[in-house]
């Protein structure tokens, strides 16, 4: 016999031994069963008390010796019968709480769902992404010089993407002699601000929508995108922050 099965039906080792025990013996004293199964006779106490809450076990008198025996197995249903209305009843109870837990939590109720990408495709799953999702894009931590250098002529149709639908891009970079911009007549819809360099945040970040990207420029380069609401505004928040303080806006409409 498989007494796996009772396991999963939630009897423990020494109940399934006791219980086995008393349906090959008929009845019998916790002496007996402690001797016949090698259970410490405190122990089988304890066991007996379980089953018989259970439903498995029960006992008699005869004379001052009292005597247990196993019920009938179709016992073993009504059992699981009993924990699945137990069950129940805890489930309506729990979804009776929930509205007030909900209540008192501030977790974003919202899922989030991170994907992460790596190499040259990655770069290119995440920007094509942006363009379908013709929203106004928030950038920050940017080097242009290192899309330009990974992805020549992809970036060309990115940003003859971002002007055939009129997508606007906002980028906040370092005001430092040298930075890579890209050209007017390239990014007509790219507005840039400039932090100082001890004002700069070097982590690349791209905030469109209910979307967040974390770019780092690793081996190889790696994209984390964020997709939570609750996550993409308090980027928006912190971006609006600093591009009110940044200066020297470019304006490549004009």
């Amino acid at each position: 016999m498989d007494i796996e099965i009772l396991r999963k039906v939630g009897l423990t080792e020494n109940e399934i031994k006791i219980y086995l025990n008393l349906l090959k013996s008929g009845s019998s004293t916790a002496y007996e069963i402690g001797k016949q199964t090698g259970i410490y006779r405190v122990h089988v106490y304890d066991k007996l008390e379980q089953l018989m809450d259970k439903g498995l076990v029960t006992h008699i008198y005869r004379g001052a010796k009292k005597y247990f025996q196993a019920t009938h197995p179709s016992k073993i249903k009504q059992y699981i019968e009993d924990q699945k209305r137990k069950l129940e009843i805890q489930e309506q109870e729990v979804d009776s709480i929930i509205p007030e837990l909900e209540a008192m939590t501030k977790i974003p109720k919202e899922d989030t769902f991170v994907e992460v990408f790596k190499g040259k495709e990655g770069l290119k799953y995440f920007l094509k992404d942006i363009i379908k999702a013709k929203q106004e894009v928030l950038i920050t931590g940017i080097d242009d010089q290192k899309y330009q250098d990974a992805l020549p002529i992809f970036m060309k149709q990115y940003f003859r993407d971002l002007r055939k639908n009129n997508i606007k891009e906002r980028v906040i970079t370092m005001k430092k002699l040298g930075v890579f911009l890209f050209e007017k007549d390239l990014a007509p819809t790219t507005n840039y601000r400039f932090l100082k360099e001890k004002q700069f945040n070097p982590t690349n970040t791209f905030v469109y929508g209910r979307k967040v990207v974390i770019v780092t420029w690793g081996t190889p380069v790696t994209a984390v995108m964020i997709k939570n609401e609750s996550i993409a505004e308090t980027y928006r928040s912190h971006f609006e922050h600093l591009w009110n303080v940044a200066s020297g806006e470019i304006n490549n409409e004009q």
